[in-house]
């Protein structure tokens, strides 16, 4: 599995840079010069984080359990596939 390069990590932060205040996407993290993982943070209900890796044809976006979730081959579509991940269900009253 790739690394993701330095314009990638500009490119991740241009696409979350992008959008309004209050998008669900509310951020992402990533250690190092050319990190094996990024992490990008989601609210709705709940706060989720799902790691984002590199494949040898784009990106994979896991669950917050670390399953496969949706595979992208732009970083346009990673915003699409962050968006359908469903919302955590309301606790019971």
């Amino acid at each position: 599995m790739p690394d993701f390069s330095p314009e990638d990590i500009d490119e991740i932060d241009r696409l979350w840079r992008s959008q309004a205040w209050d998008h669900m996407w509310t951020g992402w993290a990533a250690a190092g010069e050319r990190p094996g993982t990024v992490w990008i943070f989601r609210t709705l209900t709940h706060w989720r984080r799902f790691p984002l890796t590199r494949t040898e044809t784009g990106y994979a976006l896991s669950d917050d359990r670390g399953n496969l979730f949706r595979e992208a081959v732009t970083l346009e579509e990673l915003l699409k596939a962050v968006e359908a991940v469903p919302q955590l269900p309301d606790p019971p009253p």
